[in-house]
């Protein structure tokens, strides 16, 4: 252990280039022993007492809140038909999830409220559907409930390149990004709150305006298409909303807020540690912070004793017996059942990444030395919160590379009974989506140019066989390159190919 210690210490003093997580991963190998033991010894369960009162200091409800919002915007927009709706009410429904009102009353289809039920379910480690410990609708789960437009990238947190970016076009059809202005800013500046509501937009007119189309697949037949949130050029509009809500709002809130160190006094892991963070809070403000950025983690406290199965399957484990799953403790929720899922393909070909336990220790380790505030603790508490970043970057990474391969995989199909329209557009849908997360986090490990050409790659549709076979094989080569771009910024193996 010594001598691999000393190694890694060697081998990033020795690279100027170590990416961040080396370098996080060298500052925890040097902490002083105290230090270590107090890692080494953090709970299994994210679970923690108060330094002030009788009761335990997490508290993290408003993150698991979006993150149901997230979940059932994407089951709301599945639901919706090519034609037979009114554009301004979709609209309106569509919106209801972004910018949640607890009291706003409005009878249009589709539109919630806090006292709409939510659609997250639950199931238990043997696939029977469980009760949700706080009822059924919004309410229940907090009042007055949260939102996702304050919380985007661009309105609460600054941009890391002042704009939008991997979104070269900036169209979607014929919506131009730079002249949504969803802020009313009239900056003219393209922004994640910008592509959402051209998302929308386009939506909501296929649900009024649209007709079913039909997808010609060889000589094998046509493929009828009726979904509103699928577009004729190839968008899956419901599945690149979700991701881009995992990216602009989950990881960014993490990266760029709760866990940051530079935007100055009392902001991220700056903030006090000595006093409640309110008065008759059982946390103080940097406790809440890190407990935050947990909650946009979405993994249940117990994480740790879940197999990689089991919170893939996304099953729950009834911790405390009561014959219920809290939407607030033991539930996977977001993006926490993806870093379990990539460990297992990973390892189906051949590699151990294990990137679901190493984020949740760096979330426990970091947590507890929070708590036990030993002398000059910090520094390894952002080395901690550096590994949970820098895990989650290279989840969002494989997440990547995974869609890459199902998209060339329903490509190569084409002209069999094995491609579906539907699946090419899912796939390469969920690729785009990921892909723009990376420009989300200060500390990422992809950098501005990588990021520039992983977008140039993919583009910002997928190429149809209807647009010629030359395209369509020059789009296939286009992925292939940005596969490899990906697998050399996180140092995937050759198997990643095969994700």
């Amino acid at each position: 252990m010594i001598v691999k210690t000393a190694l890694l210490s060697l081998l990033v003093t020795l690279n100027t280039n170590a990416t961040p997580l080396e370098g996080a991963l060298n500052t925890l190998s040097k902490a002083p022993q105290n230090i270590k033991e107090i890692m080494q010894t953090a709970p299994k369960t994210y679970s923690y007492e108060s330094q002030f009162t009788r009761s335990e200091s997490v508290s993290y409800t408003g993150q698991a809140f979006r993150q149901i919002l997230v979940h059932d915007i994407k089951k709301f927009m599945n639901t919706l038909k090519r034609g037979g709706h009114d554009e301004i009410d979709t609209l309106a429904a569509l919106n209801s999830y972004f910018s949640y009102n607890e009291s706003a009353e409005n009878d249009i289809e589709g539109f919630i409220n806090g006292d709409s039920f939510f659609k997250v379910t639950a199931k238990d480690l043997s696939g029977d559907r469980m009760l949700i410990f706080e009822g059924d609708v919004f309410s229940d789960v907090q009042s007055p409930g949260k939102n996702l437009i304050k919380k985007i990238a661009g309105n609460d947190n600054a941009l890391r390149r002042e704009e939008l970016k991997g979104w070269a076009t900036m169209k979607v059809g014929a919506i131009d990004l730079k002249t949504v202005n969803a802020d009313a800013k009239g900056d003219s500046f393209a922004e994640p709150e910008d592509l959402v509501q051209a998302l929308y937009m386009t939506a909501a007119n296929n649900a009024e305006n649209a007709e079913v189309f039909t997808v010609k697949n060889g000589n094998v037949g046509v493929q009828r298409i009726s979904g509103a949130y699928i577009t004729e050029d190839g968008l899956d509009l419901a599945q690149l909303t979700q991701k881009l809500f995992h990216g602009a709002v989950s990881f960014s809130q993490a990266a760029r807020d709760y866990l940051s160190t530079d935007l100055g006094a009392n902001k991220g892991l700056n903030a006090d540690n000595t006093k409640p963070d309110k008065p008759g809070k059982a946390y103080t403000k940097m406790e809440h912070h890190f407990d935050e950025a947990f909650g946009y983690f979405g993994a249940a406290r117990d994480y740790l004793l879940y197999s990689d199965l089991e919170i893939a399957k996304k099953l729950s484990k009834d911790t405390n017996g009561d014959g219920e799953i809290s939407l607030l403790s033991e539930k996977n929720q977001g993006l926490s059942a993806n870093f379990a899922r990539m460990d297992l393909i990973a390892k189906a070909n051949g590699y151990t990444m294990d990137l679901s336990a190493s984020t949740m220790k760096a979330f426990t380790a970091g947590r507890n030395l929070i708590t036990k505030k030993p002398a000059n603790y910090k520094k390894y508490v952002v080395a901690q919160a550096q590994v949970a970043l820098s895990n989650w970057e290279r989840t969002l990474g494989a997440l990547t590379v995974h869609y890459i391969n199902s998209t060339l995989i329903q490509m190569n199909d084409f002209g069999t009974s094995k491609y579906l329209f539907k699946n090419h557009v899912k796939f390469w849908s969920e690729m785009k989506g990921f892909a723009l997360s990376f420009q989300f986090s200060p500390v990422a490990t992809m950098t501005d140019a990588d990021f520039d050409k992983l977008h140039l790659l993919v583009g910002d549709k997928p190429a149809l066989h209807s647009q010629g076979a030359a395209k369509f094989t020059a789009y296939k080569a286009s992925l292939v390159k940005a596969r490899k771009l990906l697998q050399s910024t996180y140092s995937f193996p050759e198997s990643s190919s095969n994700w």
